[in-house]
C-alpha cells in the first residue's frame, strides 16, 4: 500500500493507493495537524454534534497508521508553496 499526501492550505487529503501509478482507492479528506501537550498528531475528519457539543469521527485509525501520515505530512516536499498574489487572482477569473 502507497500512501500519498495532498496539502490543501491548512488542511490535507491521505490517498491510499495498491501500486505507486495506480489511482486512490481511499482518500481521507480534510486531515489536520494539531499540537497538543503530548505532541502532535492527525486530527482526521470529524463533526460536531452542537446539541451535545460531543465530537464524533468519520474515520479511526490505529495508531501506527496515524504516525506513519504524520510523518509523511510533515516532510518538505508534501506541503504546497504559499500562493502569492498572482496566484489567487487567477483563480478567481470566471471563465
Amino acid at each position: 500500500m502507497i500512501i500519498k499526501i495532498e496539502w490543501h492550505d491548512k488542511s490535507f487529503n491521505v490517498n491510499l493507493h495498491s501500486t505507486e501509478d495506480a489511482d486512490a482507492f481511499l482518500s481521507i479528506k480534510g486531515c489536520r495537524i494539531v499540537s497538543s501537550s503530548k505532541g502532535e498528531f492527525v486530527s482526521f475528519p470529524a463533526s460536531k454534534n452542537e446539541k451535545t457539543g460531543k465530537w464524533w469521527n468519520h474515520v479511526y485509525a490505529s495508531a501506527a497508521f496515524g504516525k506513519t501520515v504524520l510523518g509523511l505530512a510533515q516532510q518538505p516536499q508534501s506541503k504546497p508553496a504559499p500562493k502569492t498574489v498572482d496566484d489567487a487572482f487567477d483563480e478567481n477569473i470566471p471563465f
